[in-house]
C-alpha cells in the first residue's frame, strides 16, 4: 500500500508544481505583454499595446495604406497617418504606441459599469456585448473612465504628467492593429489579414466551419499577430470615427462599423472592412429608435491628450517646421498618394502660378523694371531645369528598377519552373518507398519554395520603388529594357519582363502586394 500511496502522492505533488508554473508563466506574460485596468466587482479589462515602429520624436507618425481594391469604391487604398499616445519600450527601444482592448467588451464587464441589467447568466459573461447602441457605448466609456478617476488612477498610464482615458477606437487606429501592426512585415500588412494559417483558426464567421451562425465567447480562437482577439468576425465593433468615402475627407455620415461578424461569410472577412451604421434605426413622430444590432457590439483603446504641458507644447512647436519641411511633407496632410515627379510638379506648379502672381502685381502697380523681369525669367527657367532633372533622374531610375524587377521576376520564374517536376519525383520516390531519396527530393522542394519567397520579397521592393515613379515613365523603362532583351534574342526574359510590367502597373494601381498571384503567373507561364 505504501508503495502505491508514493507514486500518486508524487503524481499530485507533479500536477500541483505544474500548474503552480503555468500560473507563474501566465503572470509573467501578463505583466511583460499585457496591460491591465480594474473594473468594479474585482474584474478586469486587458489591453495590447500597439507600437507604431517608428521611434519616439515629438512627431513619430507611421504612415501606412488602409483600404482593400476588392473593397471597391469605399475600400479604395487611402495612405494615412497614425500617431501613439504613451511612449512605451519594446525590444530595448523607446516608441510611442496606444492600447487596444485585447477582447471584445464583454457583457460581464458592461453591466458592471453600467448597472442596472448588471446581473448577468454564468455561461454568457464572457459573451460580447451587442444589441446596444453607439450612444450607450460612449456612455459605457464615460462611467468607466469617471469609475477609474476615482478609484484607480494610479492604474491609468501617463503621458507625461497627463493621465490616459478610454475610448472608442478611431477606424485608422482599428484597422493598423487588424493587420498586425508594426508586429508584422509590409508584405504581411498588406494581405487582406495578417494569418498565415487558415481563418477559421482565427475568426467567427458564418457557416457549419465557424459560427454556425451564433456568437461565441471572446478569446476562443487564436490571436492575431498583436495578440489580440475576434477582431475580425463574432461581432463588428463601432468606432468613434464618422463615415468618409475617402477616410478622411468628403462628406461626413453615420458612424463607422469595423470588420464582420458571426454572420457574415469567410469571403468577405477582411482588415479594411468598414460599414456605415446610421445613428438611429427609426424615424417616426411617435417613436424615435437608436440603431443597435445583435451583430454589433465594441472595443476600446487607451488614449491620452497631446498638450499635456507648456514643455510639450514647446516642444512640438520647436519640431514642426523641421518635421513640416521633411518628413511631413510626404504625408496626406501635405500631398496626396504620387509618384516623385508629381510631387515635385504640385510643387513647382505652384511656384510658377506664384510667380505669375508677383508679375502681374508688379504690372498693375505700374512698376517696370527690366532687371526684376530677368530675375524672375531666371527662376522659371531654373524651375523649368529642375523639372527636367528630375524627369531625366527618374528615367534612369525607372529603368534600373525595371531591370532588377525584371531580373527577379526570372529568377522566380526558372525556379517555380522546378517544383512541378520535384512534386511529381515525390510521388515516384513515395510509390517505391525509396526513403533516401524521398528525403533528398523533400529537401529540395523546400530549398525551391524557400528560394522563391525569399525573391518575391526583394521582387516586391522593387515593386515598391517603381511605384514611386510617375507611371509613364516606369512603362517606359520596361519598354526600354524590353528592347534590350530583344536584341540580345531572349524571348523567354521578354516574356516575363511583360509579366512584371503588369504586375508593377496593378501594383501602382492597388497599393497592395498580391505574393500568391505573383507566384502563380510565374509558375503558369
Amino acid at each position: 500500500m505504501q508503495f502505491k500511496f508514493i507514486p500518486v502522492f508524487m503524481c499530485i505533488l507533479l500536477l500541483v508544481l505544474i500548474n503552480v508554473k503555468i500560473i507563474m508563466c501566465d503572470e509573467a506574460d501578463l505583466s511583460e505583454k499585457d496591460f491591465v485596468l480594474p473594473m468594479p466587482g474585482n474584474k478586469n479589462m486587458v489591453f495590447k499595446p500597439v507600437f507604431l515602429g517608428e521611434g519616439n520624436t515629438e512627431f513619430s507618425i507611421k504612415k501606412f495604406k488602409v483600404g482593400d481594391p476588392d473593397g471597391g469604391f469605399k475600400e479604395y487604398p487611402t495612405t494615412v497617418a497614425l500617431g501613439g499616445s504613451f511612449i512605451g519600450e519594446k525590444n530595448g527601444h523607446s516608441d510611442w504606441m496606444y492600447y487596444i482592448g485585447k477582447y471584445e467588451v464583454t457583457k460581464e464587464q458592461y453591466f458592471s459599469i453600467m448597472g442596472g441589467e448588471g446581473t448577468v447568466k454564468n455561461a454568457d459573461t464572457q459573451m460580447p456585448i451587442a444589441d446596444i447602441s453607439w450612444f450607450d457605448a460612449l456612455t459605457f466609456v464615460n462611467k468607466y473612465n469617471q469609475w477609474l478617476f476615482l478609484n484607480a488612477v494610479d492604474k491609468l498610464p501617463k503621458n507625461e504628467n497627463s493621465v490616459g482615458f478610454v475610448r472608442l477606437p478611431t477606424e485608422i487606429e482599428w484597422e493598423f492593429a487588424a493587420r498586425g501592426g508594426s508586429h508584422v512585415s509590409e508584405d504581411v500588412f498588406d494581405q487582406k489579414y495578417p494569418y498565415k494559417e487558415k481563418i477559421e483558426f482565427f475568426e467567427w464567421f458564418s457557416g457549419p466551419t465557424s459560427s454556425h451562425n451564433r456568437v461565441r465567447k471572446v478569446g476562443l480562437l487564436k490571436p492575431n499577430p498583436l495578440g489580440v482577439y475576434d477582431m475580425l468576425g463574432n461581432v463588428s465593433e463601432m468606432t468613434a470615427s464618422f463615415y468618409q468615402i475617402e477616410y478622411y475627407q468628403g462628406r461626413y455620415g453615420g458612424f463607422v462599423s469595423r470588420g464582420g461578424h458571426y454572420l457574415s461569410g469567410e469571403k468577405r472577412l477582411r482588415s479594411s472592412l468598414r460599414t456605415e451604421e446610421p445613428f438611429y434605426s427609426k424615424l417616426k413622430s411617435e417613436q424615435i429608435k437608436e440603431n443597435q444590432k445583435p451583430t454589433m457590439g465594441f472595443r476600446i483603446v487607451i488614449s491620452s491628450n497631446i498638450f499635456v504641458s507648456r514643455n510639450s507644447g514647446k516642444r512640438l512647436s520647436d519640431a514642426w517646421e523641421e518635421y513640416r519641411n521633411s518628413k511631413g511633407s510626404s504625408l496626406p496632410a501635405a500631398i496626396s498618394v504620387s509618384s516623385t515627379s508629381t510631387k515635385t510638379n504640385v510643387k513647382t506648379d505652384d511656384i510658377f502660378n506664384y510667380l505669375n502672381r508677383l508679375r502681374n502685381k508688379l504690372k498693375s502697380s505700374g512698376i517696370k523694371s527690366e532687371a526684376v523681369a530677368r530675375e524672375l525669367k531666371f527662376l522659371e527657367n531654373s524651375l523649368a531645369d529642375i523639372k527636367f532633372i528630375q524627369t531625366k533622374s527618374e528615367e534612369d531610375s525607372s529603368y534600373a528598377w525595371a531591370k532588377i524587377a525584371s531580373e527577379r521576376g526570372f529568377f522566380i520564374f526558372k525556379e517555380a519552373q522546378k517544383i512541378p517536376t520535384i512534386k511529381k519525383l515525390i510521388e515516384i520516390a513515395k510509390k517505391t518507398n525509396r526513403t533516401s531519396i524521398l528525403k533528398k527530393y523533400e529537401k529540395r522542394y523546400s530549398e525551391l519554395e524557400k528560394n522563391i519567397e525569399q525573391a518575391l520579397s526583394t521582387y516586391s521592393d522593387s515593386l515598391r520603388q517603381l511605384s514611386k515613379i510617375n507611371s509613364d515613365i516606369v512603362s517606359s523603362g520596361f519598354n526600354k529594357y524590353s528592347n534590350f532583351l530583344a536584341k540580345h534574342d531572349v524571348e523567354e526574359q521578354v516574356k516575363i519582363n511583360k509579366i512584371v510590367q503588369n504586375h508593377t502597373i496593378s501594383f501602382q494601381r492597388n497599393q497592395r502586394v498580391d505574393l500568391e498571384k505573383w507566384k502563380k503567373d510565374f509558375l503558369n507561364n
